[in-house]
């Protein structure tokens, strides 16, 4: 069983209307189990300024060289 738990500053939960600080976030062989108000633990926990859903990386290296053309279209460099 893999345990991460997360201190969040600044939690976005993508249901309430404003964040929610200072949260602590269990997390369980990739699944949240728990969220409550961050308090002392014996975990090791990992601190974040911000924690929201929803992000996930777009920064992709393609294989081709790309780029812009002066039309704003995005296409294969030659």
């Amino acid at each position: 069983m893999s345990k991460l738990v997360v201190h969040a500053k600044m939690m976005i939960d993508g249901v309430s209307d404003t964040p929610k600080k200072d949260q602590l976030i269990s997390i369980e062989d990739g699944k949240i189990v728990s969220i409550e108000e961050y308090h002392e633990t014996n975990e090791e926990v990992i601190h974040a300024n911000v924690v929201a859903p929803g992000f996930f990386n777009c920064h992709v290296h393609i294989m081709e060289p790309v780029g812009f053309g002066a039309n704003k279209e995005f296409t294969l460099m030659e």
